[in-house]
C-alpha cells in the first residue's frame, strides 16, 4: 500500500530524521523481506527502501522507535516469518542493541542476511562471523546497487509478475521460476523478453494467447509446454530462447506466428498437435540442435524458412497432407540425408531444399505442379532427382553416360531445372529441346569439365554454372540472348568462353572468382566486349580462337 511521502528535516533528535517510505510496510502473508536498520540512517536507507518497493518488493519495516519486551516480540516474530533479512550496515546500526537482536536471531533461524554497508565503519569480529558468505553491496550508487540486488534477493519476496483483466502486462527480472496464476487468458507483447533469469515457467490452463515477441530472448529458459486452451503464439514468441530443449504445443487449431521459435539452439524435442495445418515462415530457422521432429499429420503449408539451418536435421517425411513448401524450407539443412515426399504436395518454392549437401537422392511424386527457381542449389551430394512417370508437369531423365543420374525437366524439356551435382560424369549435352537453362541448375557440379549448349537454347539463368570447379571451356550459341548474373562465377578452372553478339542482356559478376584466368572470345563491338573492358576481363575476337 502507498503513503504519501513526507519528510521534515527539521525533526531531529539526537541524529534521528522524520522521514516516511512512499509505502507501508507489508502485512500480509506472502514470503516478504524483513529489513534491519537504525533509525538514525532513514536519509540513506528509505530511499533504497522506496526503489525496492518500485521494484515490487515485499518489505517489512519498523516505523516507530518503540522499545520494551513487546516490540521485541514483535521484531522477533517478523524475522521469524520472513524469507530473508536486508541488513543495513553503519556505525549506528552497529552500535543498536535492536539491530543487534534482529541480527543474532536471523541466524539462529537460518535467515540469510543481504548486507548494505552505508558507511566504512569497522565491523565487530562477532558480527564478522554471523556476516559470513553473506551478499556484501555499498549504498555509493543507487542504480548499481538496485540492479545487485535485484540479481540477488530472493524471488519470491517480489511482485514479480503485473497483470490487469486477466492480461499478464510485464514480468520482473529476477527468479528462475515462475507459476503464473489460473485466470491469466492472455500474455501480452514483450511481457517477458529479456529476461535471462527466467529458467523454468509454469503456464495457466486458461491461457488463450501468448504475444509478439513475449518471451523473446528468455536465454535460459529450459522448456516450454503449450496449455491445451492457447489459441495463438504470437511472432517471435519464443525467438533466442538459445537454452530451450524441449517443446509441447498441445492445442490442434492453434495458430504459431512466425519466427516464433527461431534460434531456439538447443531444441531437441519438439512435440506438435495432429490438427496443426500450417507452420508460418521461419517457425524453426536456426534450432541447430534438431535432429528429428514428426511433423503434424493434418499439416498442408510449410512456410517460407521454416527449417532453415537446422544444421543436424537428419531426415525429414513431408504427410501427404502437405500441398506446399515454400521458399527456402529446408535451406541449409546441412545433415539432412533423406526427404520424403508424397502424392498430394503441388508446390515447392524457390530454393526450398537449398545447401542440403548431404541429400543424395530425391523423388518428386506425380501431382506436383509448380516447381519455383533452383530447388536444390547447393545440394552438392545429390546423384539423382527422380520424377514419378505420371507427372504433367515434370519428367527426369537418366543422363545417357551414367543411367542412374537423373536430371530434372519441365515436361517438354524445354527447360532445365536441375542437374545433381554429385553426376559422376565429366560432359554433359543439353538436349536439344531445351530453351531455358533455369537458375542455378548445374551449381556445384564438381566433376564437370564440358558442356554443351545447343542452338535451341536463347537464356541461360541466374549462376546456373556457379561453382563448377573443372569447367574449362563453354560456347554459348548464337540463339542465346540473356546471360543472367553471376553465371560462371567460381568457375576456377574456366579459361576460354564464346560469347555471341546475340546476347545483349548481361547479369553483374559473370566471371567472378576466374576474372584473372579466363578469356572471352566476342565479337567487336558486341555488349559482352564492352563487359570485359568496363570488369578488366581479357577478350579476343572469336575468328582469332582457331589460332590460340
Amino acid at each position: 500500500m502507498e503513503k504519501q511521502i513526507t519528510k521534515n528535516p527539521e525533526a531531529e533528535i539526537d541524529g534521528y530524521v522524520d522521514m516516511q517510505t512512499k509505502f507501508e510496510a507489508y502485512v500480509g502473508n506472502e514470503p516478504y523481506l524483513f529489513v534491519s536498520y537504525s533509525h538514525r540512517d532513514t536519509a540513506q536507507v528509505y530511499p533504497i527502501l522506496d526503489a525496492l518497493y518500485d521494484c515490487k518488493y515485499r518489505l517489512w519495516y519498523d516505523e516507530s522507535c518503540e522499545t520494551g519486551n513487546d516490540f521485541r516480540d514483535e521484531l522477533r516474530h517478523r524475522i521469524e516469518d520472513a524469507e530473508a533479512v536486508l541488513l543495513f550496515v553503519s556505525k549506528s546500526s552497529l552500535n543498536s542493541p535492536f539491530c543487534g537482536m534482529e541480527i543474532i536471531v536471523a541466524r539462529e533461524n537460518g535467515k540469510r542476511l543481504y548486507p548494505i554497508y552505508l558507511d566504512s565503519a569497522p565491523v565487530p569480529p562477532a558480527f564478522q562471523i554471523l556476516l559470513a558468505n553473506t551478499h556484501h553491496s555499498t549504498a555509493d550508487n543507487m542504480d548499481k546497487l538496485i540492479k545487485s540486488m535485484i540479481r540477488d534477493l530472493p524471488a519470491v519476496t517480489m511482485d514479480r509478475l503485473t497483470a490487469a483483466d486477466g492480461v499478464l502486462l510485464k514480468c520482473e527480472d529476477n527468479g528462475n521460476s515462475i507459476e503464473v496464476d489460473e485466470g491469466i487468458r492472455e500474455i501480452s507483447a514483450e511481457a517477458f523478453k529479456g529476461r535471462r533469469a527466467l529458467h523454468h515457467i509454469k503456464l495457466p490452463e486458461t491461457l488463450e494467447s501468448i504475444g509478439l515477441e513475449s518471451f523473446r530472448g528468455c536465454t535460459n529458459l529450459k522448456e516450454m509446454e503449450i496449455p491445451e486452451k492457447t489459441l495463438r503464439i504470437g511472432e517471435s514468441a519464443f525467438r533466442d530462447c538459445t537454452d530451450m530443449k524441449r517443446l509441447v504445443v498441445k492445442n490442434n487449431c492453434i495458430k504459431i506466428g512466425e519466427r516464433a521459435f527461431e534460434n531456439c539452439a538447443d531444441l531437441t524435442d519438439v512435440q506438435l498437435p495432429g490438427g496443426l495445418t500450417e507452420i508460418y515462415g521461419g517457425v524453426f530457422n536456426s534450432c541447430k540442435s534438431l535432429r528429428r521432429i514428426d511433423l503434424p499429420e493434418k499439416l498442408t503449408i510449410l512456410g517460407e524458412s521454416a527449417f532453415s539451418d537446422c544444421v543436424v536435421l537428419e531426415s525429414i517425411n513431408i504427410p501427404a497432407t502437405v500441398t506446399k513448401i515454400d521458399d527456402l524450407a529446408f535451406n541449409g539443412c546441412i545433415s539432412m540425408t533423406k526427404v520424403e515426399l508424397h502424392e498430394g504436395l503441388k508446390k515447392i518454392g524457390k530454393s526450398a531444399f537449398k545447401n542440403c549437401r548431404a541429400l543424395t537422392n530425391i523423388s518428386l511424386p506425380s501431382t506436383v505442379t509448380n516447381i519455383s527457381n533452383a530447388p536444390f542449389r547447393g545440394c552438392e551430394s545429390l546423384k539423382s532427382i527422380r520424377v514419378e512417370s505420371k507427372n504433367k508437369n515434370y519428367k527426369s531423365e537418366p543422363n545417357k553416360r551414367e543411367g542412374n543420374d537423373h536430371v530434372l525437366f519441365n515436361k517438354n524439356k524445354s527447360v532445365i531445372i536441375a542437374y545433381p551435382a554429385s553426376s559422376r560424369e565429366v560432359q554433359y549435352d543439353i538436349p536439344d529441346s531445351v530453351t531455358v537453362i533455369s537458375d542455378w541448375a548445374f551449381c556445384e557440379c564438381k566433376k564437370l569439365n564440358r558442356i554443351t549448349i545447343p542452338d535451341s537454347v536463347h537464356e541461360i539463368g541466374e549462376g546456373s554454372f556457379c561453382n563448377c570447379a573443372l569447367l574449362d571451356e563453354v560456347e554459348i550459341p548464337d540463339s542465346v540472348t540473356t546471360i543472367d548474373d553471376c553465371v560462371f562465377r567460381g568457375c576456377t578452372s574456366l579459361e576460354r568462353v564464346i560469347v555471341p553478339s546475340s546476347v545483349t542482356e548481361l547479369g553483374w559478376g559473370l566471371f567472378d572468382g576466374c576474372e584473372s584466368i579466363v578469356t572471352v572470345y566476342c565479337d567487336e563491338g558486341s555488349m559482352i566486349q564492352d563487359y570485359c573492358r568496363r570488369n578488366g576481363i581479357r577478350e579476343a575476337r572469336i575468328s582469332e580462337k582457331g589460332n590460340d
